[in-house]
């Protein structure tokens, strides 16, 4: 049984959330508060699988409550529920550590869906945001990768150039990690695109400088 506790200030919606998880087979919710303040010694108490947590609670904030729940359990799965209409709020509660955001508004449709996607050790947000979360994450990696080529690379890719820069032919990095020469030559060219490189010198130019072999 999937143990749950509630953290709403409005006793209607606790007890619509109550009913929409136990209807489901494998839910109980064990403790729920209208507090804020008694989230923390609730959930070192009770110690849940996973807390549903409002942002706007009374003494102690749902995002500033994300924080001090971690301190206490790191294993406790974060689920909030808001009202609140704002990708600056999901943004924050992900990076705080929740592990999902769903709209009150949605949680008749998509409760059981978001509670099976963080029980999954998935992150869940509100359909209506999903598109702007993945177009944000999207900028960001790209970004990243402008300021930092090599996080662009695989970890098989790092392994051929690395080699490479090292003066190994196609077919001996094929032997050393017993791949095909085509696989390698796959991985050299995909390197080179990423890397914006045309030759081996810039490849070796390229791991000194990322230090992925050195030069003594």
């Amino acid at each position: 049984m999937y143990r749950i506790f509630l953290a709403d200030d409005h006793t209607l919606i606790r007890q619509g959330l109550k009913r929409i998880l136990e209807e489901n087979h494998g839910y109980q919710v064990i403790g729920e508060t209208g507090d804020g303040l008694r989230i923390v010694p609730d959930i070192k108490r009770l110690r849940p699988d996973a807390i549903i947590l409002d942002i706007s609670m009374p003494n102690l904030s749902g995002i500033d409550a994300i924080s001090q729940i971690r301190k206490v359990n790191k294993k406790i799965k974060i689920l909030i529920l808001t009202m609140h209409r704002n990708e600056d709020y999901v943004y924050e509660c992900l990076v705080s550590g929740a592990h999902g955001y769903l709209l009150k508004e949605d949680a008749d449709t998509e409760l059981v869906a978001a509670m099976e996607a963080i029980r999954r050790d998935n992150i869940f947000v509100s359909s209506c945001f999903a598109e702007e979360v993945i177009r944000e994450f999207v900028g960001k990696k790209r970004e990243a990768r402008k300021k930092k080529p090599i996080a662009a690379l695989t970890a098989r890719e790092q392994q051929v150039l690395r080699l490479i820069a090292e003066g190994m032919s196609n077919k001996e990095v094929a032997k050393a990690l017993s791949i095909s020469v085509r696989t390698v030559e796959h991985h050299r060219l995909n390197i080179m695109r990423k890397l914006d490189v045309s030759n081996v010198a810039g490849l070796v130019t390229y791991a000194v400088k990322t230090k992925l072999i050195s030069v003594d």
